[in-house]
């Protein structure tokens, strides 16, 4: 039992460690640009891949059962978190304006949530169609359906779903032919494919 006190505390100051070195780089790298150390182009390629490890590290919290609201008053840092929030919403890391975040009712610390749904979306898809499983058609038709809400609610992927709304529009019209067709089946397996890794590395989530 103690053995596994010293690994949750370890794990907790990693995390803590971790939460600290992000709100400072963030807070850091505005200070730079704000007195002209560095320039816009810098500015935002730094932000950008800084707010990309806070996505990684919610999840991390999330798989640890941690509630950030609760390390945030632990650690007293929940001003300068604010501060960090407010910055974010102003630059954000995909270039979208505060009333493109605001007319999608979403906060932009809520895009590792919708992340991971999208991540299971695109699993759960590929493998229905790779198993074949096209007989019960509204199956497909909902998977489909969520997963393209999903990809139409989180910001910067616009190009995305056009990509993955023909695919869409292709498989509701040709659905008898998948059902029979293993190899067009794996097309349209293999093009998910290629919209998921582009989705990934739009976020850099798969390095």
């Amino acid at each position: 039992m103690a053995e596994d006190s010293n690994f949750n505390s370890e794990i907790e100051t990693k995390i803590e460690a971790e939460l600290f070195s992000l709100i400072k780089s963030i807070l850091n790298l505005n200070n730079k640009f704000q007195k002209g150390k560095i320039n816009e182009n810098f500015f935002k390629k730094a932000l950008k891949n800084t707010i990309n490890k806070l996505f990684k590290f919610k999840l991390i919290l999330k798989e640890n059962n941690i509630l950030l609201i609760d390390l945030l008053e632990k650690m007293q840092l929940s001003k300068e978190f604010d501060d960090t929030i407010d910055l974010i919403t102003r630059v954000s890391s995909l270039n979208l304006s505060n009333e493109k975040l605001e007319k999608q009712n979403l906060n932009i610390l809520d895009l590792p949530g919708l992340t991971s749904e999208i991540t299971a979306s695109f699993i759960t898809l590929m493998d229905a169609l790779t198993l074949n499983d096209l007989k019960n058609q509204d199956i497909i038709f909902r998977l489909f359906d969520e997963l393209n809400n999903d990809l139409c609610n989180f910001p910067g992927v616009e190009d995305l779903v056009i990509k993955f709304e023909d695919i869409q529009r292709r498989v509701s019209n040709n659905l008898d032919k998948l059902l029979y067709e293993n190899k067009l089946r794996e097309k349209v397996v293999d093009e998910l494919y290629m919209i998921f890794k582009e989705f990934q590395n739009k976020l850099d989530l798969n390095t």
